[in-house]
């Protein structure tokens, strides 16, 4: 799936009527109330076809997780291999965000704000991922 098909997937759900995830929405409401947390839009991500640096700067630093922008599959270390426990990664990939941001797009906070919220808490970034993963 392409970059721009998988952000106009995420925005169609905004005009959806969903059915309530208690799960999900239990997550994307921990998320909302964090103090420490940063919120975009969806077409904040990419100015000009590229990725907005800034933004994710501000993810890295909000997750304290670095970005990798192109996986390697050679990649010899296993810190960041998918099998590795979340509270042990270092890193997250463009999937992954566009994971979460799949999962929080289903959420009521996002049909009302159109905002994807992301908090300093790492545990509730891999919840909501794995959440989307179902």
């Amino acid at each position: 799936m392409k970059i721009q098909d998988f952000l106009e997937k995420i925005g169609t759900l905004k005009n959806l009527d969903l059915d309530k995830n208690t799960d999900l929405e239990n997550l994307v409401s921990k998320i909302s109330l964090s103090e420490n947390k940063i919120q975009f839009k969806i077409e904040d991500l990419f100015k000009n076809h590229e990725i907005n640096t800034p933004l994710f700067f501000k993810i890295e630093q909000t997750l304290d997780l670095i970005f990798i922008k192109d996986q390697l599959e050679t990649n010899v270390c296993f810190a960041n291999h998918s099998e590795v426990r979340p509270e042990f990664k270092q890193s997250f990939t463009l999937v992954d965000l566009f994971h979460y941001m799949y999962a929080f797009a289903h959420s009521f906070s996002f049909k009302e704000s159109g905002e994807i919220v992301i908090s300093e808490e790492r545990d509730l970034f891999w919840k909501l991922i794995e959440t989307a993963d179902k």
